[in-house]
């Protein structure tokens, strides 16, 4: 049976590529947000790249758990459910459907790369 995970690229697995693109589709969505914060762009970059992001980090969680990696894939749903709720958040402040204080955003953004590094490190050693 073809894995998709696991195939290989220049010696390392598929998923180990994706992950990188992964995180730093995450990383220039966080980037374009301040760029909105400081003036320097517009808002509507910002959601797209939301999209973007979590579209590459449900392909990574759909072919995550048939690499075999069952800790890891652990953390990367715990992840994904982290930057979820940075999305929810950040949502809920800009539509006013709560009363959230902006800087739980920032914060939870923070929290969320924490734990993707983490789970990109614990994935790297895990294919090495």
């Amino acid at each position: 049976m073809f894995n998709i995970a696991l195939y290989q690229i220049f010696g390392k697995p598929f998923i180990l590529y994706l992950g990188i693109i992964t995180i730093i589709s995450f990383l220039v969505t966080a980037m374009v947000g301040i760029s909105f914060y400081r003036g320097l762009l517009r808002f509507k970059w910002h959601p797209r790249m939301v999209v973007v992001s979590f579209f590459l980090a449900i392909i990574m969680t759909v072919i995550g758990p048939s690499a075999g990696k069952p800790f890891t894939g652990i953390l990367g749903i715990l992840t994904l459910f982290s930057f979820s709720i940075t999305a929810l958040i950040g949502l809920s402040i800009h539509q006013r459907w709560m009363n959230i204080r902006f800087i739980w955003h920032p914060i939870m953004v923070i929290i969320s790369f924490i734990l993707a590094i983490i789970h990109g490190l614990l994935g790297i050693l895990a294919f090495n």
